[in-house]
C-alpha cells in the first residue's frame, strides 16, 4: 500500500466515514423527527464526530487542485430552515467563543440550525469526495475535512453541544411535549 492509500483505508478514516455519513444521513431525515429524539440522537452523534475527526491522519497534499463542493447553497438551505422549524424557539444560543466577542461587551447569538448545517456541509462535501473513490481525491478530502475541522466545525461542534446540553436537560418538560405533539401533527 501507498501512503495514500494508508491514509485513505486506515482505520481511523474508515470509522471517521461512517459516523459522519449517519450524521449526514441523519439530518437529511431530521424532518420526520421530534425536536425531543433529534436533540438526544445528537448529543450521541456529535461527540463521536468530534472524536473520529480528532484521529483523522495528517499528510500533505497530493494534488494541487480543490475539491469539488457537492453542497448547493440551495440544499445547506433547506437544511438550515429544517432544523430550524424542528428546533423552534430554542434553536437560538448566546455564545461567547466567537471571534467578534473580541470586540464586544455582549455574547453574540448563535443558531443551532446554523452550526449543524455548516458541519453538514463540510462532512457530506467530504462523504462525497470520498464516494468518488479516486484515491488521490479521497486522500486530499481527509485532510481538507482534517483542517476544517482543526480550524472551523471542531469548535462550532461543542459549541452546538453546550446549546444541546441545556435543551435536553434545562427544557421544562412541558416544553418538550409540545413540541413532540406538534411535529406528530405535521
Amino acid at each position: 500500500m501507498t501512503n495514500n492509500e494508508d491514509i485513505v483505508f486506515s482505520r481511523n478514516t474508515v470509522e471517521f466515514v461512517t459516523v459522519a455519513a449517519e450524521y449526514c444521513a441523519y439530518l437529511e431525515r431530521s424532518n420526520e423527527l421530534s425536536r425531543k429524539e433529534f436533540v438526544e440522537t445528537m448529543l450521541k452523534l456529535l461527540p463521536l464526530l468530534y472524536i473520529k475527526a480528532q484521529m483523522l491522519p495528517n499528510d500533505e497534499p497530493v494534488s494541487d487542485d480543490s475539491l469539488e463542493d457537492f453542497v448547493t447553497e440551495e440544499s445547506y438551505e433547506v437544511l438550515r430552515i429544517t432544523l430550524s422549524e424542528l428546533l423552534g424557539s430554542r434553536d437560538a444560543y448566546l455564545d461567547v467563543f466567537v471571534d467578534e466577542m473580541r470586540y464586544s461587551d455582549t455574547p453574540v447569538t448563535k443558531h443551532i440550525s446554523e452550526d449543524l448545517s455548516d458541519i453538514y456541509q463540510d462532512t457530506k462535501n467530504f462523504i462525497c469526495q470520498f464516494q468518488l473513490g479516486i484515491n488521490e481525491t479521497m486522500h486530499d478530502a481527509v485532510l481538507q475535512c482534517r483542517e476544517h475541522f482543526c480550524r472551523y466545525w471542531g469548535q462550532t461542534l461543542v459549541n452546538t453541544l453546550r446549546a444541546l446540553h441545556e435543551i435536553e436537560y434545562n427544557t421544562p418538560e412541558e416544553e418538550n411535549e409540545e413540541q413532540d405533539y406538534t411535529n406528530d401533527e405535521i
